[in-house]
């Protein structure tokens, strides 16, 4: 599709019905925020032609000029897609897939083609190139997704959208397969992995199930029974997905420079602060959640983080790097 039919449909889109107008200068700024360079004059010359064709008018009799749909002029519904809506569409087809119910991402389809083909119509239009200059990459070691049952994700979504109960045959990790009566709260999606914040049965206690293990699932007629209380962005707040150990802590430790150096830009709390110990090393104090996150994340700096306080967690970590000696000891007879 040519980029001046794309550009004449934007405009058509832009023009309000009588008694309002929109000026040509202003016309011109909705344009080239849509990623189309048009000058003054074009802009007059696309206008006027496309008054003889579609029931436009001119206001000639006060400056500035403006444009309108007469009042008496049917409903026109015009099949256009502009440029920032394209791009939005599009990064949503491309980043945020598995948030979209199947049913959904169905219906999308011919929306997200569409988008491509706006993007694509234009080479010059600066919105397309955003598509090839934007990724998103995890922070974490990079592993392979688990294959996800397509009936499974289908039911389950489908559920969550209607607030229906699941039946669903789950197998745990290292445990044989059990059915399970859930309740769905809600869908977290960590990394590459998707979970599932529900209930099970009539017991109020809030689970996690990892969708991947779930081979298969039915959608049950009776209505999901939702903790008195519950909320999604709450329960994640609280540390649910960091792997809780205990309650909130005031972490002491000791970093080399370079290692804390990130923690200036990207502090561990509101209430962080850091001094510096001495020539080579800060003290990072913070309030954090003690979670199993939390040690991870302390282990992988290795030797240029000590824990100070709390004795638990110094303890812990402790045990953690024996264990590790013990584990890469090489035995005195052995020759390389």
């Amino acid at each position: 599709m040519s980029d001046t039919l794309l550009r004449q449909w934007e405009m058509l889109r832009a023009i309000p019905r009588a008694p309002r107008q929109i000026e040509v200068g202003k016309l011109r700024i909705h344009l080239e925020a849509a990623g189309y360079r048009i000058t003054l004059r074009t802009l007059q010359r696309d206008l006027n032609a496309l008054s003889r064709v579609f029931p436009l008018q001119s206001n000639t009799r006060s400056t500035p000029y403006g444009w309108s749909w007469a009042a008496a002029a049917p409903t026109f519904d015009l099949p256009a897609m502009d440029g920032p809506t394209a791009l939005s569409v599009r990064m949503i087809e491309q980043f945020i897939p598995n948030l979209l119910p199947p049913s959904i991402h169905q219906l999308l389809a011919p929306q997200f083609a569409r988008a491509r083909a706006v993007l694509e119509a234009n080479p010059e239009n600066p919105l397309g190139r955003w598509v090839d200059c934007m990724r998103i990459v995890p922070r974490e070691m990079p592993l392979m997704a688990p294959n996800v049952d397509s009936e499974v994700v289908r039911a389950v979504y489908q559920g969550l959208l209607n607030g229906k109960r699941l039946k669903v045959r789950y197998s745990p990790r290292a445990e044989t397969e059990r059915n399970y009566e859930v309740n769905p709260l809600g869908l977290v999606v960590r990394g590459n992995l998707s979970y599932i914040v529900c209930t099970l049965w009539h017991y109020h206690d809030v689970k996690q199930l990892v969708l991947h293990r779930i081979r298969s699932a039915a959608i049950l007629d009776s209505a999901i029974n939702r903790p008195s209380g519950f909320n999604l962005d709450q329960y994640i707040a609280e540390g649910e997905f960091q792997y809780p150990v205990g309650p909130l802590i005031r972490l002491k430790a000791e970093f080399d420079v370079a290692a804390a150096a990130h923690l200036y830009e990207t502090p561990l709390s509101a209430d962080q602060t850091i001094e510096y110990f001495d020539a080579d090393n800060v003290l990072v104090t913070a309030s954090v959640r003690d979670t199993s996150q939390l040690e991870w994340w302390l282990l992988a700096f290795g030797a240029s983080v000590k824990v100070l306080e709390p004795p638990s967690l110094s303890e812990r970590l402790s045990n953690v790097t024996r264990a590790m000696a013990v584990r890469y000891k090489v035995p005195a007879h052995s020759h390389f």
